[in-house]
C-alpha cells in the first residue's frame, strides 16, 4: 500500500504523481494516454491499456523520394496514421501508384483521405487481433508449401506451377511485416505483449524466427524462378534425383525445426541440429555431378543447389532458437 498527496495546480486542476517504476514497466512516457475507471467504494482505477496502443501516433512524410520504403518503415514502427503531405506540390499519378503498391504489401493499411497534394493512410487492424504465434505458424505453413511446390516444379519442369510459387512470396512478406510491427509494439507495451500471447523477453527470438521463415520463402521463390531458366534443357535423371534428395533433406530439417520451435521441444531441436552434416553431404553430391556439365547449365544448377541448402540451413537456425523463445 502506498499513499500520495493530492496537489492543485494554479489553474484549479488536481494533480497526482504516479510511481516511476509503474510508468516505466508499462512503457509509458509524457503524453501517453491512461485509462481511468471508477470502482466501488470511491476507488479510481488506472490502466495503461489506453485503448490497446498509443492511439493517435502520427507520422508525416513530406519527401516523395523512396516513399514506399518510408511507409513501410513507419508501419513497422507501429504508427497508426501516416500522412503524406507534399506541401504545394501536386501528388502525381506515379506517386499515388507507389503509395498504393506500398500499402498493398502491408496488412491493415487503408487510404482514408485523399486530396490533390496529400493523402492519409491509416492502420485499421487492431494490434492484438492476430496472436503473434498464430501469425508465425501461418507464415511458416505458406513458406513450407512454397518449398514443396518449388521442388515439384523443378523436377517436373512445370513453369506455370513455378510462377504460382513466386506470387505467394508476397503473402509471406505481408505476414512478416505484420509480425515485426506486432513485436515492436509488444516490446514497448507489456499489456500489448500479454494480449498477443508473448512475453517481451521472447520477442527477439520470435523476430529472428520470423526472419528465418521469411528467408525460407525467399529461397523457395528463387528455386521457382530458376525453373524457367532450365525450361527446355535436357536434364539427366541423376542430377534431378540429387537435387530432389537435397530438397527433401532441407524440407525435413525445417519441418522438424518448426515443430520443435512451436512445441518448445529441445530434444527434437537437438536432433535437427545434427542433420547439418547430412545436408552438406547432399550438397556435395550435387556439386560432384556438376563437374561433367556444360558451364552455363552448371552455374544455374549450382545456384539452385545453394538455394536448397540455405533453406535447410535456416531450418537449423530456427531449431537453435528453441529454449529461448519458449523458456
Amino acid at each position: 500500500m502506498e499513499y500520495r498527496r493530492l496537489q492543485r495546480s494554479k489553474g484549479g486542476s488536481f494533480l497526482l504523481s504516479l510511481p516511476k517504476d509503474w510508468v516505466k514497466r508499462n512503457g509509458l512516457e509524457a503524453g501517453s494516454i491512461i485509462k481511468l475507471s471508477e470502482g466501488e467504494g470511491g476507488a479510481l482505477l488506472l490502466s495503461a491499456e489506453a485503448g490497446e496502443v498509443e492511439r493517435g501516433s502520427i507520422a508525416v512524410i513530406k519527401d516523395p523520394a523512396g516513399i514506399e520504403r518510408q511507409i513501410r518503415a513507419q508501419y513497422l514502427l507501429g504508427v497508426d496514421t501516416i500522412v503524406i503531405d507534399l506541401g504545394g506540390r501536386r501528388m502525381v499519378p506515379s506517386i499515388r501508384e507507389e503509395v498504393k503498391k506500398a500499402i498493398h504489401k502491408l496488412i491493415g493499411l487503408e487510404i482514408v483521405e485523399e486530396e490533390a497534394n496529400s493523402m492519409t493512410i491509416q492502420c485499421l487492424l487492431q494490434p492484438t487481433s492476430m496472436p503473434i504465434k498464430s501469425t508465425l505458424r501461418r507464415a511458416y505453413s505458406l513458406a513450407a508449401n512454397m518449398h514443396k511446390e518449388a521442388e515439384l516444379a523443378l523436377v517436373t519442369n512445370d513453369v506455370e506451377l513455378a510462377e504460382a510459387v513466386s506470387k505467394r512470396d508476397e503473402e509471406v512478406d505481408r505476414l512478416y511485416f505484420l509480425l515485426v510491427r506486432q513485436l515492436r509494439l509488444a516490446i514497448r507495451n507489456p499489456t500489448i505483449a500479454d494480449r498477443l500471447g508473448v512475453r517481451p523477453a521472447e520477442c527477439l527470438d520470435l523476430r529472428m524466427a520470423a526472419k528465418y521463415v521469411e528467408t525460407i520463402a525467399d529461397y523457395s521463390e528463387a528455386v521457382a524462378n530458376s525453373v524457367k531458366k532450365l525450361s527446355g534443357e535436357m536434364m539427366q535423371n541423376e542430377i534431378m534425383e540429387a537435387l530432389s534428395s537435397l530438397s527433401k533433406t532441407a524440407y525435413n530439417v525445417h519441418e522438424e525445426a518448426a515443430q520443435a520451435f512451436f512445441k518448445g521441444d529441445a530434444m527434437l531441436a537437438d536432433k535437427v541440429a545434427l542433420k547439418n552434416s547430412e545436408l552438406t553431404e547432399r550438397l556435395i553430391a550435387v556439386n560432384e555431378l556438376l563437374l561433367a556439365m556444360q558451364p552455363r547449365l552448371s552455374a544455374i544448377i549450382d545456384s539452385v543447389a545453394m538455394y536448397l541448402y540455405q533453406i535447410g540451413a535456416h531450418g537449423i537456425d530456427l531449431a537453435e532458437l528453441v529454449g529461448g523463445a519458449n523458456a
